[in-house]
């Protein structure tokens, strides 16, 4: 829907995405997120200046089809209220990744839906799983050009299965 819908379209969902980050974010910083210190890690705090992070926008997936997304790289350290900085738990925020994700779509979906007057509906992915939640009418494969997906490296003559190797100086 943002890659071929008309403005209003584009702007309402790229509002909804930036506000729905932020969500995210906050739903981290509020739930998630705790800062371990002391002896073996035994006393928890929340960061009260929140999370630091690093966020980039793509508008393109690794086909080639275009995909507004962002990626948000967390720093697994942050600033207690004495001043300190500590290790921020890993664990909480990688078993909260799929609860995250979830939260983004439905307000993603949930303000979208709202602005231009659509609704959702399920859709099985997996047969057997959960069904996720798709805008109603919206076909699974609503793209016009209807090209099969294709991973990058496809158009690297020789660097298929290439190993890069990275030392560190």
């Amino acid at each position: 829907m943002w890659a071929f819908g008309d403005e209003e379209t584009r702007l309402v969902i790229e509002a909804a995405h930036e506000r729905a980050i932020g969500r995210v974010l906050e739903w981290i910083e509020d739930e998630v997120a705790v800062i371990r210190h002391g002896t073996d890690g035994i006393y928890r705090v929340r960061p009260p200046g929140g999370l630091v992070a690093a966020r980039f926008r793509h508008y393109e997936a690794r086909s080639g089809r275009p995909l507004l997304h962002d990626h948000l790289l967390l720093s697994v350290k942050g600033q207690r209220l004495d001043g300190k900085w500590g290790s921020i738990r890993a664990t909480a925020l990688h078993e909260n990744t799929v609860a995250a994700s979830a939260l983004y779509n439905e307000l993603v979906a949930s303000e979208v839906c709202e602005e231009l007057g659509l609704a959702t509906e399920p859709r099985t992915v997996t047969p057997g799983r959960r069904s996720v939640m798709e805008i109603a009418g919206v076909p699974a494969r609503a793209d016009p050009l209807d090209r099969p997906a294709q991973r990058p490296d496809r158009h690297l003559p020789g660097r298929v299965g290439a190993r890069v190797r990275h030392r560190r100086r």
